[in-house]
């Protein structure tokens, strides 16, 4: 690759510092300590609902801000400002989560709902920002660099948690919880530290905005729907939007209930966090390998290899079992082999979308539309829990208790099928000169 445009080292080294909050937050510790200490006093059906409500309610504010967000960010040209807000306060949530006591959930639920939504509305400001650090012949690469610098802090940071957790009588904590919770505070430390490259080396030259900020934001609610029935008229951007709907909401679904789906299964806690090492490990070159290729011969082919591999792993995680597998003479985990189809593609097919959408946008107006992204993208998951929710309903059998989650594993795949669907019949971009 040759030379990077001004700031887009410090623009992809955002991808590395929020990853605290998006392993620690999101996929690791934070499901295990709902389950075990802010939810221990609950029924086991209690938890799963308190937990999955709490995911779905953060998914549902971020779909219903990021379209107005990133109108205001376009109108007043201050997307920076914007993401270091939202992520100034994310931080303040995500070590905030050390404080709240055992059993209160209600209290833990509302911090992470207060985090995440901060979490995922500065990526919309942050995303958008690919299209100053880039140029039509990188700009895939780079998208693909920003994500191997997240699976390359991701693997720090299990480094970190392993040590703390196994150490923490040495280190001072009370127990194994207590050290948990203390991840929180390393993990806002980790994302105000990293970020301060981008502070330091992103700049752009606000627009001239005379109005208070409640006329900015009713100028950006009337933006937002100018930009609806634009993408509306545009079926390019229509058709890949809810392609992205449907495949980017299940590979989210994976990452946020793995943990909980392999504990369930029968794995233990050992096996879940090697298997994030085998994530990690595997996402740093595949990102990088997606992003190279999505340049030589186009994203959208690229995009469709992913979701080819992520079918393979829904069906494969429904069926997958405690016994080792035989691999090149040597014993593995089943968990592991999950995990590492995972990270081939989790990196690649997110960074890939985010260079694709930004090649088929209008270039005058890409705020405005990557609020819509990230009010799909960024939203977590919506249609994979409640899929997952309805085969609990479905398929309850006390004498198989794994059934219903494995079938509901198995019915992530439906998401792939009508995402590759709706992918398909996109057009090749309309906007930038980028290979569809």
């Amino acid at each position: 690759m040759k030379r990077l445009p001004q700031g887009a080292l410090a623009w992809a080294l955002y991808d590395w510092a929020n990853t605290g909050y998006a392993m620690i937050g999101l996929a690791l510790i934070f499901p295990r300590l709902y389950k075990t200490y802010w939810g221990s006093g609950l029924s086991d059906a209690d938890q799963t609902a308190w937990f999955t409500g709490t995911v779905g309610v953060a998914s549902f504010c971020v779909f219903v801000l990021a379209p107005i967000l990133g109108s205001v960010a376009e109108l007043g040209g201050i997307r920076k400002k914007l993401l270091l807000r939202f992520a100034t306060v994310g931080m303040v949530a995500c070590a905030g989560m050390y404080l709240i006591g055992e059993g209160n959930y209600r209290l833990a639920t509302l911090v992470y709902i207060v985090g995440t939504v901060c979490f995922y509305s500065g990526n919309i400001f942050f995303d958008s920002m690919l299209e100053r650090v880039s140029t039509v012949e990188n700009r895939h690469t780079i998208s693909g660099l920003g994500f191997s610098f997240g699976y390359a802090a991701g693997f720090l940071i299990l480094g970190l948690i392993y040590a703390v957790t196994t150490f923490h009588e040495k280190l001072g904590f009370a127990d194994v919880k207590d050290s948990m919770r203390f991840l929180f505070v390393l993990a806002a430390a980790w994302w105000a530290v990293f970020t301060v490259p981008l502070v330091l080396r992103f700049h752009e030259e606000p627009k001239h905005n005379p109005h208070s900020v409640l006329k900015t934001a009713g100028l950006g609610l009337r933006e937002a729907w100018t930009t609806l029935k634009d993408i509306i008229r545009n079926r390019n951007i229509l058709w890949f939007l809810i392609a992205y709907q449907c495949y980017i909401d299940g590979v989210n679904t994976i990452i946020t209930t793995a943990a909980n789906y392999g504990s369930t299964i029968g794995f233990s806690q050992t096996q879940i966090f090697i298997a994030f090492f085998c994530v990690q490990v595997a996402g740093v070159p595949c990102a990088l390998l997606f992003g190279y290729l999505g340049q030589r011969i186009g994203p959208r082919k690229m995009i469709f290899v992913a979701i080819l591999v992520y079918l393979g792993v829904s069906f494969y995680g429904a069926f997958i079992t405690t016994e080792p597998v035989h691999l090149f003479g040597k014993a593995f985990s089943q968990m592991y082999v999950l995990a590492v189809m995972i990270g081939m593609c989790q990196g690649g097919i997110q960074a890939l979308s985010r260079s694709y959408f930004l090649s088929i946008v209008p270039p005058d107006k890409t705020v405005a539309y990557f609020g819509f992204y990230s009010m799909i993208g960024k939203s977590a998951a919506i249609l994979g829990p409640a899929l997952m929710a309805l085969s609990a309903v479905l398929f309850n059998n006390p004498e198989h208790p794994t059934l219903s989650t494995r079938i509901g594993m198995g019915m992530i795949s439906v998401l792939f099928l009508l995402g590759a669907g709706f992918l398909a019949v996109t057009g090749r971009k309309k906007y930038g000169p980028a290979r569809a």
